[in-house]
């Protein structure tokens, strides 16, 4: 993207881990669980464990229907986990405990500059979206967090029927918004790489990545450490151009 000649006319957002996060985080809640069975885990290991899962395992909104399909997954997720950790002789008794606490301590909550950043965007009348795999609730838990009314539109994996990276999900957005990547500069600002950043390139949208963990310093795309970086190092830039 040509900065001096291009002008941003909407940004796109992924929603978990780039606009909130869990409190208190998964790594957190699975110390505890390990804790609760005589398990001391460091956190730096733990967190690691749930990045190489991640990779291969991803919740999915459009395949996991009912709370059956969805206690089969995290079972399996956990043993990942446990495998990835080197303690798969304590997954039967940490798994349940796992399940419990995740069904009952945990929330999203906004990540500290993610408003700041919004509320500016918004007031700058940059025409704002969410794009995310995600189930339906996602606009009342936006509501919840009280941000809803700065996006023109929250489009879903489950409502479309499409996940990211594929680009039918953006694409749909797009319609819904009347927007083209042929003439609009759309930015897409997501955390992961394949889910985010191939999947909005493919799209015709432009990638940025926030890199909170400085998991990928030698990504081939916009990357920040924060929220409050890409927006005064890239959009006050461009507007000042």
């Amino acid at each position: 993207m040509n900065r001096k000649t291009k002008t941003i006319d909407a940004v796109f957002f992924d929603f978990g881990d780039t606009l909130v996060s869990l409190s208190p985080s998964k790594e957190d809640i699975f110390i505890k669980a390990g804790r609760s069975v005589g398990l001391e885990l460091n956190i730096e290991a733990v967190r690691l464990a749930y990045r190489m899962v991640d990779f291969g395992k991803k919740y999915s909104s459009i395949n996991i229907r009912n709370d059956r399909q969805r206690y089969n997954f995290y079972y399996d997720y956990n043993r990942h986990l446990c495998d990835a950790l080197g303690i798969s002789g304590y997954f039967e008794k940490v798994s349940p405990v796992l399940i419990n606490k995740f069904r009952k301590k945990h929330k999203w909550k906004l990540i500290k500059d993610v408003k700041f950043v919004l509320k500016e965007l918004f007031r700058r009348n940059i025409l704002l979206s969410v794009v995310a795999n995600w189930d339906r609730n996602l606009s009342s838990e936006a509501e919840r967090l009280r941000i809803k009314q700065y996006f023109a539109s929250i489009t879903t994996s489950q409502e479309v029927g499409f996940e990211k990276p594929n680009p039918k999900i953006f694409a749909y957005a797009l319609d819904k918004l009347s927007l083209s990547v042929w003439n609009h500069t759309i930015l897409y600002v997501g955390n992961e790489y394949e889910t985010d950043i191939l999947g909005a390139r493919r799209a015709g949208l432009v990638p940025v990545l926030i890199d909170r963990g400085r998991h990928y310093p030698h990504a081939d795309c916009l990357r920040y450490d924060s929220m409050t970086e890409w927006y005064r190092s890239f959009i006050l830039e461009s507007k000042a151009r």
